[in-house]
């Protein structure tokens, strides 16, 4: 008869940090049952371990295509973009296409009004207008 045990879930390594930008003291334990049994795993093989103590950067890969491109009189570029649906992936893209591309007058007109998507705009400072495109846009 095969013995069989359950694991307690409960966490057992925490990582703590200090912000830097609130200088706040922050703890970080294992945030669902996978990760507390992967983390109670580590424990008892005896490996050195820490939980989310690092920060890695990457790069995503691909193409944007703005939806509109404006030709200005002064020989400049504006981009806009139209966004229905705003996706979790758009975003990710546009804030890529902004870091990379900072020099770029990338603008964003929304279907409607959404006050997530007009956070997110501010937040990472793309300028927006709802439902068409503004006329000094296009001067």
């Amino acid at each position: 008869m095969a013995q069989s045990y359950v694991l307690k879930l409960e966490p057992v390594v925490t990582t703590t940090y200090i912000s830097k930008k609130t200088k706040k003291k922050t703890v970080k334990t294992p945030r669902n049952k996978f990760e507390l049994s992967l983390d109670k795993q580590l424990y008892l093989s005896g490996a050195e371990y820490a939980y989310e103590s690092e920060k890695l950067p990457y790069t995503i890969y691909g193409n944007y295509i703005p939806d509109f491109i404006i030709s200005l009189p002064s020989g400049s570029k504006r981009y806009i973009e139209a966004k229905g649906f705003f996706r979790p992936e758009h975003k990710v893209k546009m804030i890529a296409v902004k870091k990379q591309h900072p020099d770029l007058d990338i603008r964003i007109v929304f279907y409607s009004m959404s006050k997530k998507n007009i956070r997110w705009a501010d937040k990472y400072g793309f300028p927006y207008s709802i439902g068409k495109i503004p006329e000094e846009w296009l001067k």
